[in-house]
């Protein structure tokens, strides 16, 4: 099976707020055949211009977003519910432009929320937002996709498994889980048997090394790793991504506390050779 290879395009940028668009280049130059964009820095994200660009470099694009305080689909208001709802939303409008497949992303709650008690009724209500939301996700004929995090960094779910419990009160065919290596490494027993189980509901996948660096280094089988995505019946896309620059906003909002390569150009281009012969 051939999956197609993609690199999350903040990997060359030192702000969330910078033109994604004016590295995509970058990524085509070093042999990807797409590039992950995130449509959470705002509204006006240059959708247009990312489209123009993509295409003219032969480019797919997909699509990924987060919610902020203020538009948490988990919120105990009401309101901050329907903020979140319409956020999600406008986000598929937008990924529906761009022809992504996904919307994908930390599209279930607030990254780094922890709120103190009843995290069930954070559960539930996120469930239920999503049920809603899914129904115009399917129409636009787009999956909305659940990145699975590490427990440092969200407390709804931590592993494959609990991801897909929580699918399971969603209820709707258009949600699935987003798998990512990095988070994977630390939660998971085996990283193999959590994508079997995952078999058919796979939306997305996201590749690093244990230690966050481009997959060719670190200690993951990706051999073991890849049979399995063989047997889960996926065949959509493997995005490279991480934040490899300590000095900036995007490292340093991801935790990037030591630089994680001294060359990005050739580490990004050897990641999507290795990717394509280990991975895809």
């Amino acid at each position: 099976m051939t999956r197609p290879v993609g690199i999350e395009i903040f990997y060359w940028l030192d702000n969330w707020s910078d033109d994604q668009s004016s590295v995509f280049s970058k990524a085509a130059e070093a042999g990807y055949q797409g590039v992950e964009v995130s449509l959470v820095a705002g509204l006006d994200v240059g959708v247009d211009r990312m489209a123009r660009t993509a295409s003219s470099l032969g480019l797919d694009v997909l699509c990924s977003t987060g919610l902020s305080p203020s538009m948490d689909i988990s919120s105990p208001d009401a309101g901050v519910r329907a903020a979140g709802m319409d956020h999600l939303r406008r986000c598929l409008d937008d990924a529906a432009e761009l022809g992504s497949p996904i919307l994908g992303g930390v599209t279930y709650a607030t990254w780094m929320g922890f709120p103190e008690g009843d995290h069930d009724g954070y559960r539930q209500r996120s469930a239920a937002a999503l049920h809603e939301v899914a129904g115009y996700a399917s129409i636009l004929g787009i999956d909305i996709c659940l990145e699975v995090l590490n427990r440092f960094e969200s407390f709804m779910f931590n592993t494959v498994a609990d991801c897909l419990e929580f699918i399971d009160s969603v209820d709707h065919p258009s949600v699935k889980v987003e798998l990512d290596t990095f988070h994977m490494n630390m939660e998971e027993d085996d990283l193999a048997a959590a994508v079997r189980q995952a078999t058919g509901r796979i939306g997305h996948v996201q590749v690093a090394a244990n230690n966050r660096r481009a997959p060719q280094y670190g200690h993951i089988d990706w051999r073991s790793f890849s049979e399995a995505l063989d047997h889960a019946g996926y065949d959509g896309w493997v995005v490279f991504e991480t934040f490899p620059n300590s000095e900036v906003e995007t490292g340093q909002a991801t935790y990037t506390w030591r630089d994680l390569t001294d060359d990005p150009d050739r580490d990004a281009a050897d990641a999507a050779a290795f990717i394509r012969e280990n991975i895809a």
